[in-house]
């Protein structure tokens, strides 16, 4: 494996990740000596198999993928990782983009297959689409998970209360269904408000479609 530094622009509290997958010395090189300037740690590596086993998807990354690869191709590593649940996003730079391969690459989490040699400034431009996409994905990741704690935390009467409240059932309603008074239902619906670290209606809609509570 071949390790490049760089720092993170400003404000960023992760640094952003190129991974290079790449069999050809020369290029592999040539293109982590491109991507540097722009800030992002490069780390570079001969196969597929080299890569996934160092690879820890934690900080804000992309691919940048050869598809003809020596064991395992580009689009089957990125098949493989989306399986496992991992849909790191791709830019190809290949010789042998068909028009097969690019609809299965762009399927797989690719957002460009760039032609060998490519545009400088047209590489930069879809590792930084790259780069944003995943940490979109990050972002939505971490939401997903501490909705999912806040939500752990309520009781089954508050839970019971939820999801009468994302009904849009009014409090007297939900008193009679329970067999509560009505201030019970509304202590408990101001649980949920704090547990949730929430002030509103949409805003406790939208925590519970990120944890998954309700479809959205």
């Amino acid at each position: 494996m071949e390790n490049g530094g760089g720092t993170g622009v400003a404000n960023q509290t992760q640094v952003d990740t190129v991974y290079i997958v790449e069999d050809d010395d020369s290029t592999r090189e040539a293109l982590g000596e491109l991507i540097r300037p722009t800030g992002a740690r490069v780390e570079a590596f001969r196969s597929a198999e080299d890569f996934l086993k160092s690879y820890e998807p934690r900080n804000p990354s992309c691919l940048l993928l050869d598809q003809r690869l020596p064991g395992i191709s580009g689009c089957e590593l990125l098949r493989q990782l989306r399986s496992e649940g991992v849909p790191v996003p791709a830019v190809f730079v290949t010789a042998y983009a068909t028009t097969p391969m690019t609809v299965d690459a762009m399927r797989m989490g690719a957002v460009n297959v760039l032609d060998k040699p490519c545009c400088e400034n047209e590489l930069r431009d879809a590792i930084g689409l790259a780069l944003s996409e995943h940490r979109k994905q990050l972002r939505r990741s971490a939401n997903r998970r501490e909705a999912a704690t806040r939500l752990d935390q309520l009781t089954p009467s508050e839970r019971d209360v939820l999801t009468r409240v994302l009904d849009g059932v009014p409090n007297k309603q939900i008193a009679r269904e329970l067999n509560v008074c009505i201030r019970t239902v509304e202590a408990r619906r101001s649980r949920i408000y704090k547990t949730m670290g929430v002030q509103s209606v949409a805003e406790l809609t939208r925590a519970c479609v990120a944890a998954g509570f309700v479809d959205a």
